[in-house]
């Protein structure tokens, strides 16, 4: 799927760019992922799971920044692609990023690689 406007009630947001990789989809998530954005990332994620994909990863390369409203719809996601019966995992996440997965206890819920080929190989 390539980057394109989508709006949701009456607002305008920039959705997720979602690249299809060695059996997964790797999302590429914004340089903020907060309160402004999570409302099109997370309608972007829900079309996405409509799809049945077997495993998610999402790469953080390009964020800066995440603010509980991206947490959330990490959280909510997650959730659904498990019951699912699907994999997630995330990589490349910064370290002010990776700050705030670990104050919100986060590091031990989702599965985190550096790359996206060793989330691969964890994933098999």
């Amino acid at each position: 799927m390539p980057e394109h406007d989508t709006t949701i009630r009456g607002r305008r947001y920039i959705a997720l760019e979602i690249i299809p990789e060695n059996n997964a989809q790797i999302v590429l998530l914004p340089q903020r992922f907060d309160a402004t954005t999570a409302p099109g990332i997370e309608a972007d994620l829900k079309a996405l799971l409509a799809t049945t994909p077997e495993k998610i990863i999402f790469d953080f390369s390009k964020t800066e920044y995440v603010a509980s409203a991206g947490l959330r719809v990490l959280l909510l996601i997650t959730r659904d692609q498990m019951k699912a019966g699907g994999k997630v995992a995330l990589v490349e996440i910064r370290p002010p990023v990776l700050r705030v997965f670990e104050m919100a206890g986060f590091t031990s819920i989702f599965p985190i690689s550096k790359t996206r080929a060793d989330a691969l190989l964890e994933m098999a």
